[in-house]
């Protein structure tokens, strides 16, 4: 498979868990914080606005957490993407992926709310200090990624 070749696998398994359960830890225990962090309950209001999953939503959050972190993670320890991260340090390469990371997620929440998606105009109207806890929240997981993520040898 072209997606996973090059990829040390059990290091990707390894990295993308530790690395989504860090950022969204981050985010419940850095709550308040110079009023910052504390976006997961923007994503429950969310989520109860839109009645889905009834009394399950902090076990979505939490599973569809995981689940980004899997699947979004593929991309980083990509060889071809990782090797053209420009830095040595894993770490570096992580923090600069979760910034890189962050911008595209505002562009698809940009031209999905432009197309009226609710999700997309519920995210982006969220406060400056939600918008910069977020951005803090992608280079934490991606640096977490990035320092706990060891490459295949060639």
């Amino acid at each position: 498979m072209k997606v996973i070749e090059g990829v040390n696998f059990p290091s990707y398994l390894f990295s993308s868990l530790i690395a989504g359960y860090v950022m969204m830890t981050v985010d419940m225990m850095l709550d308040g914080f110079f009023g910052l962090f504390g976006t997961y309950r923007e994503y429950l209001n969310i989520v109860r606005q839109f009645g889905l999953f009834d009394g399950y939503e902090g076990l979505a959050m939490a599973i569809g957490h995981t689940i980004n972190s899997l699947v979004l993670a593929l991309i980083f320890v990509n060889k071809r993407i990782y090797n053209k991260i420009p830095a040595k340090s894993g770490l570096i390469k992580g923090v600069i992926f979760g910034i890189v990371w962050h911008v595209c997620v505002l562009v698809v929440l940009l031209i999905f709310s432009l197309g009226g998606a609710k999700f997309a105009i519920n995210m982006l109207s969220s406060s400056y200090r939600g918008q910069f806890s977020l951005f803090l929240l992608h280079m934490v997981w991606g640096g977490t990624l990035g320092l706990l993520y060891t490459p295949q040898e060639n």
